[in-house]
């Protein structure tokens, strides 16, 4: 070996261990082999894409995703992400949801429907993967977002677990997987994303003013479809967006309450029962603006919205929403009080507006109780409601022995179904999503999503009372706490799943505010320690403000 040759042998050396020759005769069978397996699938891939395209379009296109989301975790580390995108996409997403008709969609053969919500969800899901593969800075500060409260989030991955071994015990497998895909989109990417961006100051209340704002030409549309007591689109859409399918006939059909003739108005939503949920879920925010820190001219303006909202509940003829709206006004004064009290402690009339709200609410409640028209507005009489009611009573009898035998859930999609409750045209209904999630989940995905709800209703509330004299974010953790419990009662009688998508975002907003508010007091204890000492232990740790 010459001395130029040195080198080259040192190098194969101390490569040896880690690497094989290409020349060795099992590499090169190894190679063919993997060359000739890809052919193979490719020609089957192929064969049956042409055998059984477009009916099974769907099973066929499943590779696809798998071969991104390799992709997408092969992505090399960058120090910037697309938040921009992923911020645009979440509030797109949260529009087209509420403004454009989840029926209105391009349906193609083999596929679901190509909805608004899946135009806007599927790329912001897809931004998300990004942000967190490309990204240390996103996956820390994410990271850091759902730190402030990590129950929530912890709670939120066990029902995620349950959904995806839900769909083991369903009778229909593929239902159940394109049910569980669609809640992933639309439920748990909502959670993350709105963890991340709801962390910047301002956009909380971005988030509020737009569910505000909405209410406005979602109500006009209602009032105008109220007075022609027909859908306005019916018959007007696009051949290319209609779709021929049962239930999209039945929304477009006009919709009067059985036994009489009064319309129920639902404007971009599939029932008016999801409209009334909707506008449920906003007023809180509405009566936040109200009564919080904000200019007259913006007081005024939510003052105004209220009377309208409370219209646009009655035209639907949903008793949830009078039920909502009720719950509404009453948790907020009870927040209200409890909260002027904490910042007035020395004051006289903070503990009296504390003191009478149980008289108010006693007699508010012998109001609903007693007095008939309110009381058939809220719960239902002998008349019109009373099918609705039966039915319901109907429907929890045919469901507790099924839920007996099978305690452990009949799978994700297979609620109505299981429960095998038809209406007048044969059409399957299912009106509690108590039963739902019971016939799904099981008890144990029963306790588990409720268990989600209630808990970050409590981490809402408590922390709710440490925002006092802080950022006006801080102070939407009390709407956000009410509308969850609105949300908590009106499943009861409500089934379809419409705003779900808003209320895992709301869980994430809580969770990103409860973290900025977190990490604000320990700055705050920190910098007082460093400019005053420790604290001694008998000293409060909070001052009331003085009047």
């Amino acid at each position: 070996m010459t001395s130029s040759d040195e080198p080259i042998a040192l190098t194969r050396d101390i490569l040896k261990p880690y690497e094989r020759d290409p020349r060795r005769l099992n590499q090169r069978l190894l190679s063919i082999l993997i060359v000739v397996l890809v052919a193979g699938f490719c020609l089957v891939y192929g064969f049956a894409f042409a055998l059984f395209a477009p009916g099974l379009l769907l099973p066929l296109v499943a590779p696809l995703p798998l071969m991104a989301m390799v992709a997408i975790w092969a992505l090399p580390e960058t120090r910037t992400a697309p938040t921009r995108t992923l911020i645009g996409l979440t509030f797109a997403f949260f529009v087209g949801l509420v403004m454009w008709p989840n029926y209105i969609a391009l349906a193609l053969p083999g596929l679901p429907w190509i909805t608004m919500v899946r135009l806007t969800g599927f790329p912001l899901v897809l931004t998300l993967l990004i942000c967190v593969s490309v990204s240390k800075s996103f996956r820390e500060t994410l990271a850091a977002s759902l730190s402030g409260a990590p129950i929530i989030w912890q709670t939120l991955a066990g029902f995620v677990l349950i959904q995806a071994v839900s769909v083991g015990f369903s009778a229909q497998p593929g239902f159940s997987i394109d049910k569980f895909v669609v809640a992933q989109v639309g439920w748990t990417s909502m959670f993350f994303v709105s963890a991340y961006v709801f962390l910047t100051p301002g956009r909380v209340q971005k988030m509020a003013g737009m569910l505000w704002l909405m209410v406005i030409p979602v109500g006009i549309i209602g009032v105008f479809e109220w007075r022609h007591q027909q859908v306005l689109w019916a018959g007007h859409i696009p051949s290319f967006l209609q779709i021929d399918d049962p239930a999209v006939t039945q929304t477009l059909t006009a919709k009067f309450r059985d036994g009489s003739d009064q319309y129920r108005t639902h404007s971009t939503f599939n029932t008016s029962l999801g409209l009334g949920e909707y506008l449920a879920l906003t007023l809180p925010f509405i009566i936040h603006f109200a009564l919080g820190k904000y200019s007259w001219l913006l007081k005024a303006a939510a003052v105004a919205t209220m009377p309208f909202l409370i219209f646009i509940v009655y035209i639907t003829g949903s008793r949830l929403s009078v039920v909502g709206c009720m719950m509404s006004f009453l948790f907020y004064a009870v927040a209200w009080a409890l909260l002027y009290w904490r910042a007035n402690r020395e004051s006289i009339l903070a503990p009296a507006f504390v003191l009478a709200l149980p008289i108010g609410l006693a007699i508010a409640a012998g109001v609903v109780l007693f007095w008939r028209p309110v009381h058939d507005l809220a719960f239902g009489g002998n008349g019109a409601t009373k099918s609705s009611t039966e039915a319901r009573q109907e429907q929890l009898a045919l469901a507790i022995p099924k839920f007996l035998s099978h305690p452990w859930g009949y799978g994700i999609g297979n609620g109505a179904k299981t429960v095998g409750f038809t209406i007048q045209n044969g059409t399957l209904t299912l009106d509690s999503y108590y039963i739902t999630v019971a016939m799904e989940y099981g008890i144990v995905g029963f306790i588990v999503y409720y268990g989600l709800l209630a808990l970050s209703i409590f981490v809402a509330a408590r922390y709710s009372l440490l925002s006092i004299g802080k950022s006006k974010d801080y102070g939407f953790l009390v709407p956000l706490a009410i509308a969850l419990v609105n949300f908590f009662v009106i499943k009861m009688v409500y089934s379809a799943e419409d705003n779900h998508a808003i209320v895992f975002m709301f869980l994430g907003m809580i969770v990103a505010t409860v973290s900025r508010l977190r990490n604000n007091n320990k700055h705050a204890v920190q910098a007082g320690s460093q400019l005053g000492g420790p604290r001694s232990p008998r000293m409060p740790a909070h001052q009331p403000a003085r009047p």
